[in-house]
């Protein structure tokens, strides 16, 4: 028996492993936790992902369009949408690996670009003052909207079509998405009151050729500067005159480093830099300043005004835009405290400067310059400041380095969508200065009409040959004054949501300063007095002017005032001691005007408000106007009225939201515009009328609808823009003659009372500043 070899089982030793540290177990699990930040993103999530980038570049997109860096547009959207893209690649990552972490069964990296979009939508939103409600609501929205159009996208890539039909399904699916987005109540602008109305007829000048034109002489255009701006030769090394620098750090105490660095200079060598327009020939020549208003800093704004610089100098009048720039609002340097007076403050210095170029010799300059007739012309808050450099007394009167200034003599001020708010708790107030302000009742920055304010102060004695005018345009707005502004009053992204369809034309708008500015200044520089019908009676100019509407406030130095009612002594007794009586009001005092906000203007009316035709409000001229001898002089009668509608629309609106049946039909239907009768009394007691319809229509109040969408309008940048209408004065010019017959005339020393006779009613009104004029 062979012997099987056996070989001895080994022993089996169990070994047991290594126990596995925390801080392993710990990096294993965020290892895979971070691996796990994919999950649940397939195809459909990935494409919705991507749209989500792409909204999220739109969305910085139009912010980048509204803080520009100075170093070009282009350069801008590339460095910021890098830079977006990288911080939101960088945000995914890490919020998808924190949804992991925290094992939220959705698609990680999909939710965390949500997130993203929609808080950079929302700050974007926020700081464009859109409130904090609106910017969740309209982020939000935004979001979704993108995150859907992923979906679909990826759905739409899904189906197992011919690619031209997939073509054509995708081509039907934007057209139906444009009509539903024009269709749709909710995306428009709030809806207007309307009225048909009947327009307003031209009244020839026989004397006097369209403002507008270019007149007789050749221009040539140049510059003068520092010699060393960074970002514009024409002030740098390609200026025609050398000017000097000026030191304002008397009047700015904070300048932010970052403007230093993007200018290369602080506030202590400020530039005088200025464009110029001349007309070619022997001077010398009216002078005229131009200066524009706080725009962003890195937008240049001096440029804009070349359309006025030009017509100017062709009508023999030399025009310069100076540049205010460096004292503009920057998002990244912000904006020097005092700008307002320093604004004010570079005015008079670039005439110190124009005043040493005109005694030199050797520049185009040199004794071209007529001192004596001198001309300031501003916007938006450059339209302050001219105004407050023809007052510099109230803020340089211990200004020293401004001395030299007493021989130069402003004759004219022009304010366009001026601003006015006090500077050293003062506001300007001209005297024996002609005045001119232009206002677009679609101004979405400068939404007030601050020039009617300055309107107010502005006062001439009887023998000055002065006079003050006002014009309200309904469809101009802020900006398109400005040839480099663009058609936005906002920058974006707020701009964007302004609704713009009912805007003139920008070459429309322009016209209108040119055919305004230019009657102005040949007016009150050259002597051209053919012109002053114009701002007494915007229908003289109907021919040179774009369609629209308007309003117009006049007043000349040898107007005669029967009463105006910021001085008087009660609503029955005028200060020129004449007496006031109503029948039929429901209401009459003397009241503050107010603006669009609800502010006080500066000044008072009287406040007149009826239900039912025949109401009448009866002024009785005191004795010592109505024995004027021989007065001849003064052939018109005048008062200004403002259609205070707006006010009875808001009592209608008060009235049926408390109504029980909630029926609010009626809110929307306008009252009737003031048919007014004007009648005459004289001493011996005999009678005339005339209705005010057939000598000038009554302009109705001009309604806005600032925003695209109606439901922003209460809203947005605190509830700036819940009132479409703002109450404006027009004054009217009524021909004594017109009351008398066909072999009379009555004279102004023969009048005894004037009665304003409602013929229809409800109605609202403000009456100011009656008298006579020649």
């Amino acid at each position: 028996m062979e012997l099987e070899s056996q070989v001895p089982e080994q022993p089996v030793h169990h070994y047991a492993e290594p126990p596995i540290s925390r801080r392993k177990r710990t990096y294993a699990w965020i290892k895979s936790r971070f691996a796990a930040r994919n999950e649940r993103n397939g195809y459909s999530s990935r494409v919705a992902k991507g749209s989500l980038v792409f909204f999220a570049s739109l969305a910085m997109l139009a912010a980048v369009l509204g803080m520009p860096t100075g170093f070009g547009i282009g350069i801008d959207i590339l460095v910021f949408l890098s830079v977006n893209f990288i911080a939101m690649s960088v945000a995914v990552e890490l919020v998808s690996f924190l949804f992991a972490l925290m094992y939220v069964p959705l698609p990680r990296k999909l939710m965390a670009a949500f997130i993203y979009a929609a808080v950079e939508t929302y700050l974007i939103l926020y700081f464009a003052e859109f409130g904090i409600i609106m910017a969740i609501l309209f982020s939000v929205i935004f979001t979704l909207i993108g995150l859907g159009m992923g979906y679909l996208l990826a759905l739409f890539m899904h189906l197992k079509i011919r690619p031209i039909n997939k073509a054509a399904i995708g081509l039907l699916f934007a057209a139906a998405f444009v009509i539903t987005y024009t269709a749709a109540d909710w995306t428009g602008p709030a809806a207007t009151p309307q009225r048909e109305l009947a327009e307003a007829s031209g009244i020839v000048l026989p004397d006097a050729v369209n403002p507008a034109e270019k007149g007789a002489y050749a221009v040539q255009a140049f510059t003068y500067g520092s010699g060393y701006d960074k970002h514009r030769k024409m002030f740098g090394e390609n200026i025609d005159i050398q000017s000097v620098q000026v030191d304002a750090s008397s009047y700015i105490t904070k300048w932010s480093k970052l403007k230093t660095w993007f200018w290369g200079f602080d506030e202590r060598e400020l530039p005088l830099n200025g464009r110029v327009w001349m007309p070619k020939g022997d001077g010398p020549f009216p002078l005229t300043l131009i200066v524009h208003g706080n725009h962003l800093m890195e937008d240049f704004s001096d440029g804009g005004y070349g359309y006025l610089g030009e017509l100017l100098a062709s009508k023999g009048i030399i025009a310069v835009s100076v540049d205010e720039n460096f004292l503009n609002y920057s998002v990244w340097s912000g904006i020097p405290n005092n700008d307002m007076k320093v604004r004010a403050w570079v005015l008079l210095k670039h005439l110190q400067q124009i005043k040493s170029f005109h005694a030199a010799q050797g520049n185009p300059l040199s004794g071209q310059v007529d001192f004596g007739q001198v001309a300031l012309i501003g916007h938006s808050r450059g339209g302050q400041a001219v105004a407050m450099a023809a007052d510099a007394d109230r803020w340089f009167s211990k200004d020293q380095t401004l001395d030299s200034l007493s021989d130069i003599a402003i004759q004219s001020v022009v304010a366009i969508a001026p601003t006015d708010k006090q500077v050293d708790d003062k506001s300007a107030r001209l005297s024996g200065v002609n005045y001119l302000t232009l206002q677009g009742a679609r101004d979405a920055d400068v939404n007030n009409f601050y020039g009617d304010r300055q309107y107010g102060r502005t006062t001439f004695s009887n023998d000055s040959n002065r006079f003050k005018a006002a014009l309200y345009i309904a469809d101009a707005n802020h900006s398109q004054f400005n040839s480099a502004w663009g058609r936005m009053d906002e920058r974006p992204p707020g701009g964007l949501f302004l609704n713009r369809k009912e805007l003139l034309q920008a070459d429309e708008q322009r016209l209108i300063s040119k055919v305004y500015v230019s009657a102005f200044l040949q007016a009150t520089l050259l002597g051209e007095s053919s012109y002053k019908p114009l701002f007494a009676d915007y229908r003289y100019g109907l021919a040179w002017l774009p369609e629209t509407s308007y309003s117009n406030r006049y007043e000349a130095s040898d107007f005669e005032a029967v009463t105006r009612y910021d001085d008087g002594q009660g609503k029955t007794l005028l200060k020129s001691g004449g007496m006031a009586a109503v029948s039929g009001m429901t209401n009459w005092n003397i009241t503050a005007a107010e603006d669009r906000d609800g502010n006080n203007k500066g000044t008072k009316g009287m406040e007149l408000e009826w239900d039912a035709a025949g109401a009448q409000y009866e002024l009785e001229l005191p004795v010592h106007t109505r024995l004027q001898d021989d007065d001849t002089t003064r052939t018109k009668l005048v008062f200004s009225m403002a259609n205070l509608e707006r006010d009875i629309m808001a009592e209608k609106i008060a009235d049926a939201s408390e109504a029980v049946d909630g029926d609010q039909s009626h809110v929307s239907e306008l009252p009737p515009l003031p048919a007014v009768e004007i009648e005459v009394t004289t001493s011996e007691g005999e009678r005339a009328e005339v209705e005010l319809a057939e000598l000038m229509p009554v302009t109705p109040p001009a309604y806005t609808s600032f925003m695209t969408y109606s439901w922003l309008e209460d809203r947005m940048k605190n509830k700036k823009y819940k009132e479409s209408t703002e109450p404006v004065f027009q004054t009217f010019t009524l021909p004594l003659e017109q009351f008398g017959t066909d072999n009379t005339t009555i004279a102004v020393n023969e009048i005894k009372t004037i009665t304003f006779r409602f013929l229809d009613g409800p109605g609202k009104i403000m009456l100011d500043d009656i008298g006579f004029a020649p």
